[in-house]
């Protein structure tokens, strides 16, 4: 089992934040409507520690389609990975299998899945800090604005529209507020919705995800409104760690978020690759 670290002022356990990002992306699903996910083929399983989950109508956005757990005691000696693996493919979408590494079977997963037929692609880094207040001001000429269970901000839009996904991908995430262990916002630039984030609050820790921003949004600050928002709710909330992940640093990728998230006080905690079956189109050596 990796011990535990420290980052941002905080001590963590990766094999605690694995935990909170299953949760995180069962609540995502759990909150799609029935009639929505049948018609769109969005599913979620689990194999012992591994859980699976899919939206078949994007089987070409691998972030949206994910098998978690992989290094998880078990995951590997107890064939769970792969039977998740087999029944990922049956669905006929090539998934996201990140690896954290330092886990119990961190290396057990990557020898299987390079076995398999998967190679490394693009990786996460992950971030943490404490709770300590922001340092940075307020972003001016933004309003952030939560959105509560039953609002008629157009959240679930904003983060279809943020994210490049299709229109009615929005439907996945607009009863998200509902849930009492959510925290779902929005940032208004001149009275309009621009931009869009959400936390996860798990006990101690909080996950800050899903922000997305419209393009006559972006470069006002919208993120860092939502970002600075958010820590203060989270600390207010009783959290001690907070976490976020994005996309690791290359040329092909916009550096925004990275930087934002730097500059809300967050440290690198640890980069995870994510490994993609071949023929995917995103596997690199």
């Amino acid at each position: 089992m990796a011990a535990a670290t420290t980052a941002g002022g905080v001590e963590y356990d990766p094999a605690r934040l694995d935990r909170v990002e299953r949760r995180f992306w069962n609540d995502i699903w759990s909150a799609v409507p029935a009639e929505v996910a049948s018609e769109r083929g969005v599913e979620l399983r689990r194999f012992g520690p591994v859980q699976a989950s899919i939206v078949a109508a994007l089987a070409d956005v691998q972030s949206l389609n994910l098998v978690l757990g992989a290094a998880e005691p078990g995951a590997v000696s107890g064939g769970h990975l792969a039977a998740a693996a087999e029944w990922v493919a049956s669905r006929g979408v090539a998934p996201y299998v990140p690896v954290t590494p330092g886990l119990a079977e961190s290396e057990a997963a990557e020898a299987w899945l390079a076995a398999n037929c998967f190679s490394p692609a693009h990786a996460w880094m992950k971030f943490v800090r404490d709770a300590h207040p922001p340092r940075f001001a307020e972003p001016a000429g933004v309003e952030v604005v939560r959105v509560e269970g039953g609002s008629e901000e157009p959240f679930g839009a904003i983060v279809a529209g943020g994210f490049g996904l299709p229109a009615w991908a929005g439907d996945f995430f607009a009863r998200l507020p509902e849930n009492p262990a959510w925290r779902c916002y929005v940032a208004r630039v001149d009275g309009i919705t621009q931009a869009c984030g959400a936390m996860l609050i798990d006990g101690e820790v909080a996950e800050l995800g899903i922000g997305g921003t419209l393009e006559p949004g972006r470069r006002r600050g919208c993120q860092l409104a939502l970002l600075r928002r958010r820590i203060l709710d989270a600390a207010e909330a009783g959290c001690r760690l907070l976490l976020v992940e994005t996309g690791a640093r290359g040329e092909d990728r916009p550096p925004g978020s990275y930087r934002n998230i730097l500059r809300a006080g967050f440290e690198e905690a640890y980069l995870r690759p994510n490994w993609v079956p071949a023929g995917s189109g995103e596997g690199v050596s």
